[in-house]
């Protein structure tokens, strides 16, 4: 588990570096993943913790160590399921805060937002009926007292867990209904949908800790429970992994175009026109330009800016389309055209057109192409 903290914790700091450096931008959806790897963390410490009182030994070796042991272990490790169970609908609302950046669909971002609704409710549910599942409550750790569990919460446990693979395989599949069919080189989508649909693996974990579930009512809990101890935190680990792979694409694009080229100055250039005032949900913009106050386009566009963004030979039409009343410049790119590309804004500035008062913009620009 702490191998999987450990990578999760390199991923952190790669999104937050990508977000801040790279993108210059940082809104919600990583608030909530870094608070997702806490979370992950917490989990890892107090069933460290639970294992040091035994955890993970047969009931009757750990009494027959110490009978004062068991409570303990029962706790820890009770608090620690509280934290993973909680943890994992944080992961998952990271990813669908991420994706309701990059859809424009109404209908699209309601089934999201559906999705993420259920699943906190889930989770809160189960945390509910797994500390009160006893009475005295506290007879759930220490069956030395007086008293008796009415609730079984094993079947709301299991419900959890097969909406959380639900929910993996959802978001694993949904960027393929409106990317795909997007005006894109279909290399570059499909490395895009690729990575953002890594998500089924932590599914496919997902299915792995579901079944591990009933042995939440094992007579030897602290021994037959291991299982769904590490398969969930396997699980959070995963998704959190699968999240930060896509997020992180801008920073070894960067790293990437800098170790191919072989051109100094041409990565100099690039470097230098590659980081844009950024914008995400919650979040403000970090190194923002000043927008022309006449809602007219800037000059700065020119073909030598063209030149660099296209690689293509020969005359071309560049066309934008703009909304009336909101103005774009050249460079005011989002966050998800930096994960996306460029293509995937130009698409949704094409769907403005028609709108009334919409504004269509073509720009006539002969480029040549460098050698390499």
């Amino acid at each position: 588990m702490w191998v999987l903290t450990a990578v999760v914790f390199v991923f952190v700091l790669l999104r937050v570096y990508t977000r801040v450096v790279v993108v210059e931008s940082f809104g919600t959806d990583d608030h909530v993943y870094n608070l997702a790897f806490v979370f992950l963390l917490f989990y890892t410490i107090f069933t460290t913790v639970s294992a040091h009182y035994g955890f993970g030994q047969n009931v009757t070796d750990i009494v027959a160590r110490n009978p004062d042991d068991l409570p303990f272990a029962i706790l820890f490790e009770a608090i620690g399921q509280t934290f993973a169970v909680v943890g994992m609908a944080v992961a998952k609302w990271s990813l669908g805060l991420f994706l309701l950046r990059i859809v424009k669909e109404r209908l699209h971002k309601i089934a999201i937002w559906i999705s993420m609704g259920c699943l906190a409710g889930a989770s809160i549910s189960t945390c509910f009926v797994f500390w009160l599942q006893c009475t005295p409550p506290k007879y759930l750790w220490d069956r030395r007292i007086p008293g008796k569990c009415t609730v079984n919460s094993t079947p709301v446990s299991m419900i959890l867990c097969i909406l959380c693979v639900i929910v993996d395989f959802f978001f694993a599949g949904f960027p393929w209904l409106f990317i795909w069919g997007l005006q894109m080189n279909k290399r570059e989508k499909v490395v895009i949908l690729c990575s953002l649909s890594l998500g089924v693996i932590a599914g496919a974990c997902g299915i792995k800790r579901t079944l591990e579930v009933p042995e939440l009512s094992s007579p030897n809990y602290s021994k037959d429970t291991v299982g769904l101890i590490v398969w969930s935190a396997a699980e959070i680990a995963v998704t959190m992994i699968c999240i930060g792979i896509p997020v992180c694409r801008p920073l070894y694009k960067r790293y990437l175009d800098r170790w191919t080229s072989r051109d100094g100055s041409k990565y100099r250039e690039h470097s230098a026109g590659g980081s844009h005032p950024l914008q995400t949900i919650g979040g403000s913009t970090l190194n923002p330009n000043t927008p022309d106050k006449n809602n007219s386009i800037s000059e700065g566009y020119d073909k030598e800016e063209c030149e660099r963004r296209i690689a293509v030979k020969g005359p071309f039409t560049k066309t934008r389309v703009y909304s009336k009343g909101i103005h774009r410049l050249p460079d005011d790119n989002q966050s998800d055209e930096e994960i996306l590309g460029p293509d995937f804004r130009r698409n949704q500035q094409m769907d403005l057109h028609g709108q009334e008062g919409g504004i269509r913009v073509t720009y006539e620009v002969t480029t040549t192409r460098q050698g390499i």
